[in-house]
């Protein structure tokens, strides 16, 4: 047994659990901020109180899986390693924040069976789990970011890149949908470019046909849209209520002549994300591939703006540009 501390350097969301399984596994001693509460850049803050209790307890190994992202948090460390005369091992995860809000969204579906709206983050259970964090934390991160190095007194430094693994039954292929400008126009699209009322619902050339074989064909067709008209107030004149743009999908199968597999839609407005699920964030398409198990490699993505195209990047879809598409 070799005595060392052991700490994991990445953004929230980065995929570290694994790893750490491994350690446990190993008869590594786990102290984590969120479960212990208290802070990182002091030498007396809690976690370290517990750690220097289970040292004198007789443990030698331990893995501290916070993010230690800044240096001066890693620098308290280091002192309170030195005290105890362990080295101190670097985890260092090399995970884009596109693929760690994959991991972020993908862990609200598997423990909560959604993608978290705005509102949840301030209601229980949500607000009592550290792990269900918003974007901005992780972007908070990012920034806050310093790589480590050697110089810092690390007895090794072990780069780790980590791979979306879905499963061997995630073998489902679907369309993921756009709506509004992709299969769907208004009569005025310059003065709202998504119908307020169903009345306004007008199918683009092209897209009935083609949908209709595609499903005679086996494909699982889905819409994802944002519907940020919901989030205004009555009376803008873009505002849309819930039930309008429910009704206004209704009015697109319709005149498709399909009835779509789901309809995921995200109400927030645009801006620094709040949620995981506006489109360009990837929580809409993690949804669908991680509850009705698809194989995102085999799935297409069809759309008419750059978010749509970036949204199907950061969940591993094919993408297609609305135009070619229904050429």
């Amino acid at each position: 047994m070799t005595p060392e501390i052991v700490i994991t350097v990445g953004i929230p969301g980065c995929g570290k659990s694994t790893y750490v399984k491994a350690l446990l596994a190993k008869g590594y001693r786990r102290l984590n901020r969120d479960a212990i509460g208290g802070v990182l850049n002091s030498p007396t803050a809690l976690i370290y109180g517990f750690l220097r209790d289970c040292y004198r307890a007789g443990d030698r190994q331990f893995i501290l899986d916070n993010t230690y992202t800044r240096k001066e948090h890693r620098e308290v460390l280091m002192q309170v390693a030195k005290e105890l005369d362990l080295p101190v091992r670097v985890l260092w995860f090399q995970v884009p924040i596109e693929q760690a809000q994959v991991f972020a969204a993908r862990r609200q579906v598997q423990r909560y069976g959604k993608v978290l709206s705005k509102t949840d983050y301030d209601e229980k259970p949500y607000c009592n789990d550290p792990n269900m964090f918003q974007p901005g934390v992780q972007y908070a991160f990012v920034k806050a970011m310093t790589d480590p190095s050697m110089d810092e007194g690390f007895s090794s430094i072990e780069e780790i890149t980590v791979k979306t693994v879905w499963g061997a039954e995630y073998t489902k292929r679907a369309l993921i949908l756009d709506l509004d400008g992709t299969l769907r126009t208004t009569p005025d699209e310059k003065e709202c470019p998504y119908p307020r009322d169903p009345s306004e619902v007008i199918i683009l050339d092209g897209r009935r046909d083609l949908l209709q074989r595609r499903q005679a064909e086996g494909w699982l067709i889905f819409a994802v849209s944002n519907q940020s008209g919901v989030s205004r107030p009555p009376g803008d004149a873009k505002y849309v209520s819930d039930a309008n743009v429910q009704a206004s999908i209704e009015a697109t199968e319709k005149g498709l002549g399909i009835k779509f597999d789901r309809v995921l839609y995200a109400t927030e407005r645009g801006g620094p994300p709040q949620t995981f699920l506006r489109k360009p964030m990837p929580g809409m398409g993690v949804l669908l591939i991680e509850q009705h198990k698809l194989d995102p490699a085999q799935c297409i993505c069809v759309g008419d703006l750059k978010t749509d195209q970036t949204f199907a990047q950061r969940c591993g879809f094919q993408f297609a540009w609305a135009h070619d598409y229904f050429r």
